[in-house]
């Protein structure tokens, strides 16, 4: 289970509240209260956080520009891609991706397939 810890950045933290309030989806595992002065996301693994924190980016651009909701989601956003465990998943996704890639287009160089053959 990933853990990420949404600091209070504003005058109240983020709570269960504010997700009812404005109607903003849940994380895969839900929110938890840690101590008095932050909240914790929780995912099932560093994906679903990726796929979240883009949900939460969709949803900011539709929100106007002085609001609290918008510098709150702005706020949850930027502690989730800032956290290190989503950045080494990223970058390491986008190496994997990329070699991946470049494998198979090295391979279909040297040994082309026979589909490619009979055209």
């Amino acid at each position: 289970m990933l853990r990420i810890n949404l600091p209070p950045t504003g005058p109240t933290r983020v709570t269960s509240n504010y997700f009812r309030k404005y109607r903003l989806p849940l994380p895969s595992k839900g929110i938890k209260a840690s101590g008095t002065d932050s909240t914790e996301l929780l995912f099932d693994n560093e994906d679903e956080a990726v796929i979240y924190a883009d949900q939460l980016e969709e949803i900011v651009t539709g929100v106007s520009r002085g609001s609290q909701l918008r510098s709150m989601l702005r706020d949850m956003v930027t502690a989730i891609r800032n956290d290190d465990s989503i950045r080494n998943y990223v970058e390491y996704s986008s190496v994997y991706t990329w070699v991946k890639n470049r494998v198979r287009n090295i391979r279909m160089a040297i040994k082309p397939n026979a589909s490619f053959l009979k055209n």
